[in-house]
């Protein structure tokens, strides 16, 4: 449970929460059903993407209403070479 989390691994999972969301998000947009589409996105995008976002995702969950800007690697998750079919 989320009780039992320490905030370092609760801001992870908001990190690959989040990772995956936008990427849901980029696939409806291309027009891409994710429920019918065998193409996957490679573990190393997403490790990279919550590397990239931990710091200020950390940040953000600890401090309350004190935001950090996070990097901007949305783009970074969701490109040709991160796909695998």
């Amino acid at each position: 449970t989320v009780n039992e989390m320490s905030d370092e691994e609760i801001s992870r999972w908001l990190c690959l929460f989040d990772a995956v969301n936008y990427v849901a998000a980029k696939a409806e947009k291309l027009g891409i059903d994710v429920v019918k589409n065998n193409s996957w996105i490679k573990p190393l995008a997403f490790k990279n993407y919550i590397s990239e976002m931990y710091e200020s995702t950390f940040i953000n969950y600890t401090m309350g209403d004190i935001k950090v800007p996070a990097r901007n690697v949305n783009e970074f998750i969701y490109q040709e070479d991160a796909l695998h079919s």
